[in-house]
């Protein structure tokens, strides 16, 4: 039977269809615990069984919180057989998100488990209980590996031996919700169908070359669609053996490869590049190792070159998302050295592609532009949520991505960035997702986002925003003279900026709308002190005009030349009383702006200094505590709405009071001027 004779199975068909062929095959281990394909399967319909006696029907939602372990692949094809709809939720969920999954599915059961000790205190358990009151859809909850009484115990479920009802299912049936993060950091439920599962599996399967004699590492959460699709599912259309890795860990991954004999190793690029620096690596522990998809996130082309190298592992770069179950094209294990390594390869049959400019226009090979995908494996719908839907999926079926891509002469695709993250720095197109595998590859560094920070002379800078690994103390020259090798010189990142941990909602993805404001008033402070002219400082003098070019052509000759060498655009004035911008001189204030001054903190503000502070949007906090215990050259971080002042070299933080309404509006729109040109358009508006 060839991998395309199962496009047309339901998930719970195609195991039977595979136990049938292969009863005696090994299907999966972890430990000493393995079975084979005939016992899986009798396994899941018994299970399957056992949901139908709890009362769930077809369409019911299954929540599932499990580890990679046998135990969820048994319980996912079991799901299936019942005609249950599968909600599963990753294990490092916080309890906020796992009532918001649980709340918007409104899940009728929920398959967990109880290994505090294995994840640093939280019981997942016990966490279901505590959930279970706010949750009045939740009938059932189902623990695995533990009893307890208010508790199904999961393999007590398999005692139940009535007869299975065939539920009427097709290959457009939904069969799981599987949550993504849009950009406003809020869950989305995307409905995938059997078909489009299977059809996906399959064909990944089928560019992988695989076959039963082939073992798969369980390494990515099976939560995800990449653990589903191109792990659990992948690996049963091929008949091959799966070894499950309950927790990621590079030590324990490279030990499972060489003792089990691993063949296919999927992965996020963090994973393969945790194994290659592990002080445990080496190549002789790898030589299994055939081939594999890395995916998930971006591939920097140095980390694809150095897992075909040095792990021996003809590795494949997918591109895909949840929303399309999740593969929209992959590179091939024939593919050229520039295609397999630069690239994510070409689309998926029965996949199409295309790339549209900014009014949906289709571009030409070559051209930039926002890539859309319409198949066989793009979901349904987002959960019961209409809008979302609709704007992502359009009337004739394209997915819209929100990725930049090009697509090659040849063929091959090429994503480039985010539509909405795109940095356009003085006409130049920065995109974040390079600048960040570049640094992400630099030693010493943990993680890395590059975010745009409006500026009036450039249009926008970048900012990187790093996190260094545990005792790492690199200096910023030596990462940007590292980036520098690989980056163009517009590319590289105006400020780098170190955090202990970048923000996120949970275990989602970096909050980059968060961390623009963050960064956006950030800097070193330099400290002025009573009847302080910035005519003293900025003055300007060459320049009697308000265009930012010419202004920052003249807007630094005549100062301070101490303050034009060391000043960085982010950096704060912190002033004592009577700071003001000149008399008479409304470009003072500009300069200021175009220099890169990001706000003021004060004891007092001159009127005069207060006006043109406004005129041109720059933020002011009157806080003399602040001014009295900020020194020179700390670095200090504003927020201007609640008024805090935060001194990151001493820990103090500092209270301001927070703008009024209308000054927050003023400041918001970049200064009176623009705000009174918008305003009377509205007024004109609704004279109309």
């Amino acid at each position: 039977m060839t991998f395309e004779a199962l496009h047309q199975s339901t998930l719970g068909e195609l195991l039977s269809i595979q136990a049938t062929r292969y009863a005696n095959q090994p299907f999966l281990k972890m430990g000493a615990y393995q079975c084979t394909y005939a016992e899986a399967e009798y396994q899941a319909t018994a299970l399957a069984a056992g949901f139908r006696d709890l009362g769930l029907q077809t369409g019911d939602r299954l929540a599932v919180i499990l580890p990679n372990i046998p135990a969820f692949v048994i319980t996912f094809f079991a799901g299936m057989k019942a005609g249950l709809i599968l909600v599963p939720i990753n294990v490092r969920r916080h309890p906020t998100e796992v009532h918001a999954r649980l709340s918007r599915t409104r899940s009728r059961a929920l398959v967990t488990f109880s290994e505090p000790a294995n994840y640093e205190g939280l019981d997942h358990l016990e966490i279901a209980f505590s959930l279970q009151p706010d949750l009045p859809s939740l009938k059932h909850i189902i623990s695995v590996g533990s009893q307890h009484e208010r508790a199904h115990a999961w393999e007590q479920l398999f005692a139940y031996t009535a007869p299975l009802p065939v539920p009427n299912l097709s290959p457009r049936s939904p069969a799981a919700i599987i949550h993504t993060l849009g950009s406003s950091g809020e869950p989305r439920g995307a409905l995938l169908t059997h078909g489009g599962l299977v059809r996906n599996a399959a064909d990944l399967s089928a560019h992988l070359g695989c076959t039963p004699d082939d073992v798969f590492l369980g390494a990515v959460p099976f939560s995800n669609t990449f653990g589903l699709t191109a792990t659990i599912l992948a690996c049963t259309v091929a008949n091959a053996r799966l070894v499950c890795l309950p927790r990621f860990h590079p030590k324990e991954a490279l030990r499972l490869v060489e003792e089990e004999g691993v063949t296919v190793h999927n992965g996020v690029p963090t994973m393969f590049a945790m194994q290659l620096n592990h002080p445990s690596f080496s190549s002789r522990k790898t030589s299994s190792l055939r081939t594999g998809i890395m995916s998930g996130a971006p591939c920097p082309p140095e980390l694809v070159k150095r897992v075909r190298n040095e792990m021996g592992c003809r590795i494949l770069v997918a591109y895909g998302l949840t929303e399309a179950s999740p593969a929209i094209s992959i590179t091939r294990l024939d593919d050229g050295p520039v295609t397999a390594i630069e690239t994510v390869g070409r689309p998926l049959n029965g996949v199409e592609i295309k790339v549209v400019g900014p009014n949906g226009e289709a571009l030409d090979r070559g051209e930039e532009g926002e890539l859309r995908v319409r198949g066989y494996n793009v979901m349904l719908e987002y959960w019961q949520d209409p809008q979302e839907t609709a704007r992502v999926l359009d009337q004739d079926g394209w997915l819209h991505t929100g990725d930049l891509a090009v697509v090659d002469p040849n063929g091959p695709v090429r994503i480039v960035g985010r539509v909405d993250d795109v940095i356009n720095r003085a006409g130049f197109k920065i995109y974040p997702g390079t600048v960040e595998m570049v640094l992400r590859s630099y030693p010493g560094v943990k993680e890395a986002a590059v975010v745009g920070i409006p500026d009036l002379v450039y249009g926008e800078l970048s900012c990187a925003c790093v996190v260094r690994m545990n005792g790492a103390d690199f200096a910023t020259q030596d990462l940007l003279a590292y980036a520098g090798e690989y980056l163009a010189d517009y590319a590289l990142p105006d400020r780098v900026l170190y955090f202990d941990a970048l923000p996120r909602r949970g275990t989602g993805p970096v909050r980059k709308d968060y961390l623009r404001e963050r960064v956006r008033i950030r800097g070193h402070a330099w400290k002025f002190g009573k009847n302080i002219d910035t005519d003293a400082i900025i003055p300007a003098r060459h320049c009697n005009t308000a265009e930012p070019g010419e202004l920052a052509q003249h807007c630094l000759e005549d100062a301070d030349p101490q303050f034009v060498a060391r000043m960085s655009r982010g950096d704060l004035i912190v002033a004592d009383t009577n700071f003001g911008c000149g008399s008479s001189r409304e470009v003072a204030p500009l300069a200021i702006k175009a220099a890169g001054v990001s706000a003021v903190i004060a004891k007092s503000f001159a009127r005069i200094f207060f006006r043109n502070a406004i005129n041109i949007g720059l933020p002011i906090l009157e806080s003399a505590e602040g001014v009295d215990g900020i020194r020179e050259g700390d670095e200090i971080e504003v927020e201007p709405t609640t008024g805090t002042i935060r001194n990151l070299t001493s820990g103090e933080t500092y209270r301001a009071e927070p703008f009024p309404d209308f000054l927050k509006r003023i400041i918001d729109k970049g200064g009176l001027l623009a705000y009174v040109e918008e305003r009377l358009q509205e007024i004109n508006h609704d004279r109309i």
